[in-house]
């Protein structure tokens, strides 16, 4: 397949242009998709942690769409001038695979936070029980003396 950019506007290949843009439309789409998977993995996680979603967090999946697009869109026009030499957008195909890796490690990492959550809930319930005559007394003696206070 030769797909160079420049060559092709020059010699007016508009369909191999096409074939071009819509390379770099797919990559672009990779990027967008995997952050937004992402997200949907962060937002999961914070509901079942019953941690409150707020506008910084969502800010902050804006701001690492616009560092992703700007880096790829600072690719493509290295692609563009690099295509009087390279057949194919090397640089966007490196930049996105890199990005798409990036966000599924943080897809995992949400998936592993929320795991290591119920593991951390699981040891607190067991030295609750292992405990429960101690917590039983502390109960009483707690109790015994709010009466007194409020007498």
């Amino acid at each position: 397949m030769n797909l160079l950019f420049i060559p092709s506007i020059m010699n007016r290949d508009w369909s191999r242009l096409n074939t071009l843009l819509i390379v770099f439309a797919v990559l672009y789409a990779c990027v967008l998709l995997s952050v937004l998977i992402d997200l949907f993995f962060g937002i999961k996680r914070a509901k079942r942690t019953k941690i409150e979603r707020t506008s910084l967090g969502f800010r902050r999946t804006i701001t690492k769409l616009t560092s992703y697009f700007g880096l790829l869109l600072m690719l493509s026009i290295a692609d563009i001038v690099a295509s009087v030499v390279f057949k194919m957008p090397y640089f966007t195909v490196i930049g996105a695979v890199g990005i798409v890796i990036i966000e599924t490690k943080s897809m995992f990492e949400n998936i592993r936070q929320e795991e290591k959550k119920l593991d951390e809930l699981q040891k607190l319930l067991v030295i609750l029980l292992e405990n429960k005559e101690e917590i039983k007394a502390l109960i009483t003696f707690l109790n015994s003396n709010r009466m007194e206070i409020h007498k």
